[in-house]
């Protein structure tokens, strides 16, 4: 008897030691749980198998790393709530009266003082967050030979074929000439164009467009000419702040009302030439 008591004791214990072994994942309105500790918001989750991203938005889990995902299975930092099919992914921070160095550096909050502003603390002093992205700065000109790039008769046409110089956003398409606006904001456009010289005569003009979303003139230039009889080239430029939404497509165009026919621009390709340089594009995110 005694022999039976001791066996049963070591069997439990042997038990034990046996579950505490086992990676154990523990699931709150599901059965399937995902990671170490998976809880099911909305309890959608299907019995079996990974649940979708749909599924996923509502549930929160805790990894064997200790990450935490917020409408996310697979978090890749301490705590993330980018959720794939949830349109509230923010995080609220909230306000505390402690000191920077009581909070300790590293720390997050709210300052609701002057309008409001997110600040973090260096271990000293609670800083500022200030967010400054790069900027987007076009710098374009056309490299072409000369009567190579021809506006037809009062038809407004936009210019392609351009040469980068800068675009460090990487949002103006020199094949195109279209720009695309990173953020919302004022940009700052400068165009400037020159045509091969023609007979001038009254009432011939030029014009600059501004054109947004392929469609909507937002800006004109106008270059009208007094009756001359002498040859000359018809010139123009164009600087104007134009107001972009995030994704709106900006394109400078050139319409013309001097030859009835195809008007070539003044280009040509080697900078030594006296052709050279005269259509020219910036365009500057304030």
């Amino acid at each position: 008897m005694k022999n039976l008591i001791i066996l049963r004791k070591w069997t439990f214990i042997a038990g034990c030691l046996f579950m505490n072994s086992l990676p154990a994942q523990v699931g709150i309105n599901t059965s399937n749980p995902q990671t170490l500790l998976h809880i099911d918001g909305a309890r959608d989750n299907p019995a079996s198998g990974t649940p979708s991203s749909a599924q996923a938005a509502n549930d929160v889990v805790v990894t064997s790393l200790g990450e935490i995902g917020i409408g996310i299975l697979a978090p890749a930092v301490k705590v993330d709530a980018r959720s794939a099919n949830n349109t509230d992914n923010s995080i609220g921070v909230g306000e505390t009266s402690q000191t920077a160095p009581v909070a300790g550096g590293g720390a997050v909050r709210y300052n609701p003082l002057n309008g409001g502003k997110m600040q973090y603390s260096d271990g000293t002093v609670w800083q500022d967050l200030i967010s400054s992205p790069t900027k987007a700065v076009v710098v374009a000109n056309i490299r072409a030979a000369n009567f190579a790039i021809k506006i037809p008769y009062r038809t407004s046409t936009g210019i392609s074929g351009w040469n980068e110089i800068s675009d460090p956003t990487a949002n103006f398409n020199p094949g195109t000439g279209v720009f695309t606006a990173p953020r919302t904001g004022v940009y700052l456009v400068s165009f400037t164009y020159d045509f091969v010289r023609i007979p001038i005569v009254s009432g011939y003009f030029s014009e600059a467009r501004y054109i947004v979303n392929g469609s909507s003139t937002v800006k004109k230039c106008v270059k009208s000419f007094s009756n001359i009889s002498k040859q000359a080239q018809v010139a123009g430029s164009c600087v104007a702040g134009v107001q972009l939404n995030k994704g709106d497509t900006f394109q400078p165009q050139i319409y013309q009302s001097v030859y009835n026919g195809n008007l070539s621009l003044r280009t040509d390709t080697s900078s030594a030439s006296n052709d050279y340089g005269f259509v020219n594009l910036s365009i500057l995110e304030q």
